[in-house]
């Protein structure tokens, strides 16, 4: 890794990712999901191919490589929508749409909250396309593999992990909705109706994901590393479901800003009276 003179940004290439990966932990073998930012680690010669690339390579050929392709700025407030899950970009990054297009990776069918693998069980991770993070879901299946979770340049404000929680905890502050009459064509070209639901915050509601970095520093669960200008941070999505769900069984309104867990507790209050 060398500094680049006239901008000053680390140019980081191929075998420093590998060696920042191997240095918090990843290995051969490995289920990994990855969260990404592409611009923090610097200058990346080759791109986003470089970064998934380092990733298949530490993680191996019995490994597997998991990244969300979410689309759901484009797709939650819709009534009715059209997956395409070969050409709808996704909303997370260049690092995910170059896996999202690498030659056999696979695309989940959640209209808001796909994800793309490729890897030995790649097809093992796709989930039921029903829900985001609940029973069946994707991010059931990775908690079920053990999956390695990992934050490459980004905090925990992305961790969608802690949604899962959520989700499997029935928070009151989410409610269900569906996507009756929406679509999701397949790589075939086939449209078959779409069986996802999301599980979205209600009104005046927001939450405060940042803060669990701490947290899970102060458990000792995180493994932290730097590739140019990016820190790394390794875990577990077991270790971040099953901590996270102490917390909200003590708290159910955790996840929430501060402003959000008092309106939370004020309607509980009424609630009990």
């Amino acid at each position: 890794m060398h500094e680049n003179d006239s901008e000053r940004v680390p140019v980081v290439s191929k075998e420093d990712i590998i060696k920042g990966l191997k240095d918090v932990g990843l290995k051969n073998g490995d289920v990994v999901f990855a969260h990404s930012s592409l611009s923090s680690f610097g200058r990346v010669t080759g791109g986003a191919d470089t970064v998934v690339d380092a990733l298949l390579e530490t993680v191996g050929s019995e490994g597997t490589v998991v990244m969300p392709t979410f689309t759901w700025g484009k797709f939650h407030h819709q009534p009715k929508v059209v997956f395409d899950v070969t050409r709808t970009p996704s909303e997370t990054g260049a690092i995910p749409e170059a896996l999202r297009k690498k030659p056999g990776a696979m695309r989940s069918l959640h209209v808001c909250h796909s994800v793309a693998a490729l890897g030995r069980r790649a097809k093992d991770v796709m989930g039921d396309g029903r829900s985001p993070f609940g029973p069946g879901s994707t991010f059931a299946r990775l908690y079920d593999l053990d999956c390695v979770y990992l934050l490459l340049g980004v905090g925990f404000s992305v961790c969608t992990a802690l949604h899962m929680v959520e989700e499997f905890m029935r928070v009151p502050y989410r409610h269900y909705r569906d996507f009756d009459g929406s679509s999701v064509r397949l790589p075939d070209g086939t449209e078959v109706p779409s069986r996802s639901v999301e599980f979205l915050k209600k009104e005046g509601y927001r939450n405060d994901l940042a803060k669990m970095e701490s947290v899970f520093a102060a458990a000792g669960i995180l493994r932290v590393g730097q590739v140019g200008n990016a820190r790394v941070v390794a875990t577990t999505i077991r270790e971040i479901f099953d901590l996270t769900r102490d917390h909200l069984k003590r708290d159910i309104g955790f996840l929430l800003s501060e402003e959000s867990r008092q309106l939370l507790h004020a309607k509980e209050d009424r609630h009990d009276h």
